[in-house]
């Protein structure tokens, strides 16, 4: 089964996969900073937390942290929302045909172009992408908050990540499958983000804001787009699993998961 796994993503180009996705997942956060700090502006200049703080808060938010606090005192909080609204759903729909043509690619091994996501399929997507974030949030403040329950926050946390997830996939190419053949790669999704968001948060992000007096905005840059390939190669090794566990059940001889 490994092995299997291992040789279809390779296959794929997984590699290559995820920094596409990681360069659109990077280009989605500038629109959405500008919405945060434009809709959130009041909030977060009364936290007046420090960098460090709010990065082992908020996971990779705290990277761009001082730049929220910054603009956060700007007159133009309405322009950068009425700018930043119509960006962020353009972007998003970007984003939703680089994992189109990723997901079909990995379950069918088509090469020909993806078609074009619909605009009610991007806001799905934008939805489902703003719950994750905030439940990552949540999660983070009340493990802040109250350390003692920490564990069944994480419990929590990694259920509600692969359900929002197993929501996602639903939207893209997975063979008409039934929606059950879709669950190993979510409960992948959901394990490895928690792990990922642990890693970030107490190790990717300090080092980055550490080192952001040697290299400046491009030490914070590069430990933003690591931490962002790592959750696309999560994406990729979700859909990588989904596939070849579906794979191996519809041959002669397994129980199909698919109709």
């Amino acid at each position: 089964m490994l092995y299997e796994m291992v040789d279809r993503d390779s296959e794929v180009g997984g590699g290559i996969l995820a920094g596409a996705l990681a360069y659109r997942l990077f280009i989605w956060l500038l629109p959405l900073t500008l919405v945060v700090v434009a809709g959130l502006g009041v909030a977060a200049d009364a936290r007046s937390e420090s960098p460090q703080q709010a990065a082992t808060e908020l996971g990779a938010g705290g990277l761009v942290s001082r730049s929220i606090a910054g603009a956060a005192e700007s007159p133009n909080r309405w322009y950068a929302l009425l700018v930043g609204i119509p960006v962020l759903v353009w972007v998003t729909r970007s984003m939703l045909r680089v994992l189109i043509g990723a997901h079909r690619l990995i379950w069918t091994d088509d090469r020909s172009r993806a078609p074009k996501p619909k605009l009610g399929a991007a806001l799905r997507l934008l939805v489902l992408l703003l719950c994750l974030g905030v439940v990552s949030t949540v999660a983070s403040a009340v493990r802040a908050w109250e350390p003692g329950p920490g564990l069944l926050v994480t419990l929590a946390a990694l259920v509600f990540y692969s359900a929002i997830w197993l929501l996602v996939t639903l939207q893209l190419p997975h063979q008409q499958t039934d929606w059950t053949a879709l669950i190993p790669g979510a409960l992948v999704f959901g394990i490895g983000l928690e792990l990922l968001h642990v890693a970030i948060a107490y190790f990717i992000t300090p080092y980055a804001i550490a080192k952001q007096g040697t290299y400046g905005a491009l030490g914070v840059a590069a430990g933003l787009l690591f931490g962002l390939f790592l959750i696309s190669r999560l994406v990729v090794a979700s859909a990588v699993v989904n596939a070849t566990i579906w794979a191996r059940q519809s041959r002669p001889g397994g129980s199909a998961l698919g109709r």
